[in-house]
């Protein structure tokens, strides 16, 4: 059977709407793009009939709360009418294992730093699943206190050597929830194994299974039997801020708006899409919201520009938020609680602030890192000894920053190394920790957003102030 890949994904629907259909269907990688893909797969496998009646009917099950047995009993029922019927099941844990926990650490901690806590507590409870243990049995210790023999034998991998307190206070906040979800699968013996047996079979021929996942163990045995018997789609996108990965990432967001914009009659700019890549980065909802917005905002005109974009989103976040983060390198705080207070009154979410010093804070760690390891830097250098002589070296010695840092203008860089000199790499881990927290109470804390801004800040510049 097919191993369908992320550019097929027109070619899979093709063929469903010619009738080669499949018992199974597994579609796993990005969350957003298989949510997507399954809803147009759906939508070929429910056509609306005449009159616009429905001839199936379609089943979603939440795979954080999935009862494995009620599920695998639904599979094996006949529709009473004989109509087709599609059982869809998102987030599924069934194809989770050690050997994938890494990867879904990975995936959980880039969502708490995005300040996601639904993906974050998803991911929590996906790491807790294929460990096989339960949120209450860390209760005392906590992530943290897992000795490293420990770690490696519930994950799999080395525990890491970063602090884990963020893994902590998401165990604290989401651990109840995670208890229920998981105490609401009582099927005797490995889910995977009954949905296999229950595959192998035979499902009444209307029936069919569409299983979502983020992160799945290709050597299990589930695996290999859906890829054999039914269809499998793999949505994933390289991770990760290398060339090959940035292109991948940009070539899905490129994908997205031009779907998008196809729906209402309208096309986009290179130099338009160019900003909006800028502003969004890797977020395929934000990206599909933003185009929604500017093919609306723009009326009976058929191209969106760069300028309609400006009008209607801004500035990047990077150039709205420039001044901010000079302020705060310099220790200004009149200045930068001034500047706060001016991006409150256009509309920027506290959150975009965050985000943007996340960047700015991570850019930074690095430049200290290589500052401290040859070739030799000094603050002292003028600019022209360090765009002929430092920056040539520097390259030659790192090459795997290209895309991250060196592909910037030189004068830029020359001023981002000069800035980063004012910092001490321990203030900086601190500032992420700060930044971490900080995201954790605009999600929960019921606080307000400027007195959560405030706070960060302040504990940031005080101890400088000293």
């Amino acid at each position: 059977m097919p191993l369908y890949k992320r550019q097929d994904l027109g070619r899979l629907l093709a063929d469903t709407s010619k009738g080669t259909v499949y018992p199974v269907y597994l579609l796993f990688g990005d969350r957003f793009l298989c949510q997507s893909a399954a809803t147009e797969l759906t939508g070929v496998l429910l056509p609306a009939g005449a009159g616009g009646g429905n001839p199936g009917q379609l089943t979603s099950i939440d795979g954080d709360q999935e009862n494995v047995s009620k599920t695998l009993a639904l599979l094996k029922t006949y529709s009473l009418f004989a109509r087709r019927q599609v059982f869809k099941v998102t987030d599924t844990k069934i194809f989770l294992s050690k050997g994938v926990s890494r990867a879904v650490l990975d995936r959980t901690r880039s969502a708490a730093l995005e300040g996601d806590a639904e993906n974050s507590r998803k991911g929590l409870a996906q790491l807790l699943h294929a460990a096989g243990i339960e949120a209450a049995e860390l209760d005392e210790e906590g992530f943290s206190g897992l000795s490293p023999a420990r770690w490696k034998k519930l994950f799999g991998f080395a525990k890491p050597q970063e602090e884990l307190a963020w893994l902590d206070e998401l165990l604290t906040r989401a651990g109840s929830t995670i208890v229920e979800g998981s105490a609401t699968a009582p099927a005797a013996g490995d889910p995977a194994a009954l949905y296999e047996q229950v595959l192998a079979d035979g499902l009444p021929p209307q029936n069919i299974l569409l299983l979502l996942a983020e992160t799945v163990d290709k050597r299990k045995k589930l695996f290999k039997f859906i890829q054999e018997h039914g269809c499998v789609l793999d949505l994933s996108v390289e991770s990760g801020a290398g060339a090959a990965a940035r292109k991948d990432q940009q070539e899905v967001i490129r994908e997205l708006v031009k779907k998008t914009l196809a729906g209402f009659g309208k096309s986009m700019e290179p130099a338009a899409f160019n900003l909006l890549l800028e502003r969004v980065g890797f977020h395929p909802v934000a990206a599909v919201m933003e185009t929604e917005k500017l093919a609306l905002s723009v009326g009976e005109a058929r191209s969106i520009s760069a300028a309609d974009l400006d009008a209607v989103i801004g500035h990047t976040r990077e150039e709205a938020l420039y001044e901010l983060t000079e302020a705060f390198t310099a220790g200004r705080p009149q200045q930068l609680f001034g500047l706060l207070a001016r991006l409150r009154e256009q509309g920027i979410h506290g959150l975009a602030v965050l985000a943007t010093f996340r960047n700015h804070i991570r850019k930074t760690m690095l430049i200290r890192a290589l500052q401290q390891q040859a070739p030799a830097y000094s603050a002292a250098m003028p600019f022209n000894t360090f765009q002929q002589q430092y920056l040539p070296a520097a390259k030659e010695a790192h090459p795997e920053w290209q895309a991250l840092l060196w592909s910037g203008h030189p004068y830029a860089l020359f001023l981002q190394f000069r800035q980063a000199c004012g910092y001490e790499l321990s203030t900086l881990r601190r500032a992420l920790a700060e930044l971490l927290r900080a995201e954790y109470r605009f999600k929960g804390s019921g606080l307000p957003d400027e007195l959560i801004l405030d706070l960060f800040f302040l504990n940031l510049l005080l101890p400088q102030a000293v």
